[in-house]
């Protein structure tokens, strides 16, 4: 044979043999993810008032809700808080009331605490009543709030694309650079997870070094945020109205889509333990629950 051809079928077996790995490792990534869906287990009636964000109480075992009522920028007074079962059925719709716009929220102990436009609303769980507000200088509009395991609060400002710390009574600003529109947060072991409006993407944020690392992009009006208890896999909803996954390797898959339904997917909340995830309508007036199930 000659040389030449014999060299070539050479090269020519290699490449083929490189290419059929490399397909073989894709198509065994593929089946490493676990693919999922999301079916409604139920929805409250209507009677919340443009709900914006809604958090687990596992000591009381109870949900609350954070009603803007309509303004989203507005010192109106006309915000308040709701207790929900864990069925959707309101307990109490007008549980604590004297707030504006609330939308972010945080439990620390026996104290909630909710984002209003430009302060801090600390409320006792207990008494059911607001303890005190904490004036944010220069805020625009404070949008979700986060715990870490320090029980340190770090709070987005959307409009002026900051996110501020609140540790040991003091407020500071935490991160001030490379952020545009951040709406979500999520304090999750050694960095914060933030969804942004801006940049429609989905980073983490260095709790130590304030490293930022673009994790997945095309997320659309970037809200919340929530872990489901499988290691890797987180949910972030564009609050225009899609829910998505993020797989461990930072893809994202599309659970749901109610853009059409001009149904929104605001600051969400996710139950391990029940395999529930809650989802605020904003415009809707309600809370929507779903399962999310493995195929």
């Amino acid at each position: 044979m000659n040389k030449i051809l014999f060299t070539s079928l050479i090269i020519i077996a290699l490449v083929s043999c490189k290419s059929g790995t490399r397909k073989s490792s894709d198509q065994k990534k593929e089946e490493t993810l676990k693919q999922f869906e999301i079916v409604e287990a139920w929805r409250t009636d209507t009677a919340l008032l443009t709900p914006e964000s809604v958090i687990y109480d596992r000591e009381r075992d109870i949900l609350y809700v954070s009603n803007l009522n309509f303004e989203p920028r507005k010192k109106d007074g006309n915000g308040f808080i709701s207790r929900l079962g864990k069925d959707g059925k309101i307990l109490d719709l007008h549980w604590i009331d004297g707030l504006s716009s609330p939308k972010g929220l945080a439990i620390k102990g026996d104290t909630l605490f909710a984002t209003d436009v430009d302060e801090i609303v600390v409320m006792d769980i207990t008494k059911g009543e607001i303890v005190r507000k904490i004036p944010i200088k220069g805020a625009k509009m404070l949008n979700d709030i986060t715990c870490d395991n320090e029980e340190n609060l770090y709070f987005a400002d959307t409009d002026a694309s900051k996110i501020h710390k609140y540790s040991d009574g003091k407020i500071s600003d935490w991160l001030t650079e490379g952020l545009n529109g951040p709406n979500g947060l999520l304090a999750d072991g050694e960095r914060l997870l933030v969804a942004s409006q801006g940049s429609m993407d989905f980073a983490s944020v260095d709790f130590k070094t304030k490293s930022r690392t673009l994790l997945s992009e095309g997320i659309g009006r970037g809200d919340g945020i929530a872990y489901t208890g499988i290691p890797g896999y987180y949910i972030v909803t564009d609050w225009s109205g899609e829910i998505f996954l993020i797989n461990p390797d930072y893809t994202k898959v599309s659970l749901l889509n109610t853009k059409e339904q001009q149904s929104n997917t605001a600051d969400i909340e996710f139950i391990p333990e029940l395999n529930l995830l809650l989802v605020p309508t904003f415009f809707k007036n309600c809370i929507v629950a779903y399962k999310l199930l493995e195929k």
